[in-house]
């Protein structure tokens, strides 16, 4: 029987969906929210990437957890349920502080506890469900349960969008955030009791198989998978160069409504959800830094096309091309662990990772709001050819072109730790697009041509 047919596969594909509720309606609308109670850029930043810092950093907890508890799954439980409360929480924000910098504070510090349980169930879940699923049928099950993921968010992004659009047409704005996080609190709740269905195994760490986070930064000279992390992280730093900052620049620059920006950021989930299960059946037949190559390519000039125009359908086409190369990249990403890793080591590696990825995200979006507000409007104005002016578009440049350095210099740093079929840039592209067929019909057709001349 096929693992994705499993009851296991089912348990997880229904925790995961009902996770994706909770971030649809809310976590999508978190830096939106910020908007709405008066945020400054370098706040708005701070809330973007300060959390999942700390949140990273609170790995370290979740590692040892994940070494020490008696029961994974039950450790993972609980995080989730304490999530679920932060997330309830959120509704007291608006009351209690209403608009301003105090709310901002509020708000950063609860959204950074969330993100601490989110930093601690990171370790614990990874290291129990990559005990639970077979290597030979990873990428076919992150595909599956991703392609799943990706259409309960697109639907629920939706909802928690009209929920807030209709709550501002008629002055209610703040009810309908209040709408949102319990809905995504009740979902995550559910969530938890899916997760306390799948079997519960316990993990043996030797000494052998501990290490510290220096140890582990020490050996990036030797070490494949240190070098994938720095690689990972860099991308994710030029990302965060500019990433933290578009919910302001559509919702402030662009004048969006919260109609408009609900379809703008519903294009990212419903792409993913059309080609998800195709990139994980091609991580497992073609390997994961084939993916991240030909991905992280693509991506690197997807800020550029910001600078095209501002038009509405042109920004949901901007999404649409960000979120099809986006989900191949962190899904390869992410299967590149389960692969490079042995089970002793999951907790601590992904730990390790998250702690470097978040830093490098955090100093990211630092100097992408240094950038957007001490240097010269000159800076900008070069680049409002085709678009207006905003202190947001030279962001876009400097992400770019961070973005081709990480692929230029540390890419070629590590390598395939599987054996896999071999494949070129342009066929990838194909398969993963449903274009195939027609290529095929298209190349037959010009072989002949060429063999009749």
């Amino acid at each position: 029987m096929s693992f994705i047919a499993s009851p296991t596969s089912k348990e997880l594909v229904k925790e995961g969906s009902l996770d994706a509720v909770k971030v649809g309606v809310a976590e999508s609308y978190f830096g939106a929210f910020g908007v709405f109670l008066g945020g400054t850029p370098m706040q708005i930043g701070a809330l973007a990437t300060l959390p999942p810092l700390i949140g990273a950093m609170a790995q370290v907890w979740g590692m040892q957890i994940a070494e020490r508890a008696a029961s994974r799954r039950n450790a993972a439980v609980r995080c989730i349920q304490l999530q679920a409360l932060l997330t309830l929480s959120l509704i007291s924000v608006q009351y209690f502080f209403g608009v301003g910098w105090w709310a901002l504070i509020a708000l950063i510090a609860l959204v950074s506890l969330y993100q601490v349980t989110i930093g601690m169930l990171a370790p614990i879940w990874n290291s129990l469900v990559g005990d639970l699923i077979p290597p030979t049928s990873r990428g076919e099950f992150f595909g599956y349960r991703n392609t799943w993921i990706s259409i309960i968010t697109f639907i629920s992004v939706i909802v928690g969008g009209q929920l807030i659009h209709l709550s501002s047409l008629s002055e209610r704005t703040a009810f309908g955030f209040c709408a949102v996080f319990a809905i995504a609190a009740f979902s995550r709740f559910l969530s938890a009791s899916h997760l306390a269905e799948v079997p519960d195994e316990v993990l043996h760490v030797p000494p052998e198989s501990k290490f510290s986070f220096w140890q582990f930064i020490s050996r990036a000279k030797q070490s494949n998978f240190v070098r994938f992390a720095l690689f990972t992280s860099t991308m994710n730093f030029a990302a965060a160069l500019s990433g933290p900052y578009f919910a302001m620049y559509m919702l402030t620059d662009l004048r969006m409504s919260y109609y408009d920006y609900t379809l703008v950021i519903s294009a990212v989930v419903l792409v993913q959800f059309a080609v998800m299960r195709s990139w994980g059946r091609l991580s497992d037949q073609f390997g994961n830094r084939r993916i991240l190559g030909v991905t992280g390519a693509l991506v690197s000039v997807n800020p550029l096309l910001w600078l095209v125009s501002s038009e509405l359908w042109f920004v949901i086409g901007i999404q649409l091309y960000s979120g099809l190369f986006w989900a191949g990249f962190n899904l390869a990403a992410a299967n590149f662990v389960f692969d490079a890793v042995t089970p002793q080591k999951r907790a601590r590696c992904f730990a390790y990772q998250s702690i470097i990825n978040g830093w490098f995200v955090f100093l990211g979006s630092v100097l992408g709001g240094l950038a957007a507000t001490q240097l010269p409007r000159s800076a900008s104005e070069l680049f409002a050819g085709w678009v207006a002016y905003s202190p947001f578009l030279i962001l876009f440049v400097l992400s770019a072109l961070a973005r081709v350095l990480a692929m230029v210099v540390l890419f070629p740093g590590f390598k395939e730790v599987r054996t896999v079929q071999k494949i070129r840039s342009y066929e990838l592209l194909i398969r993963v697009t449903s274009l195939r067929p027609l290529w095929g019909a298209t190349f037959g057709f010009i072989s002949s041509r060429r063999k009749r001349r």
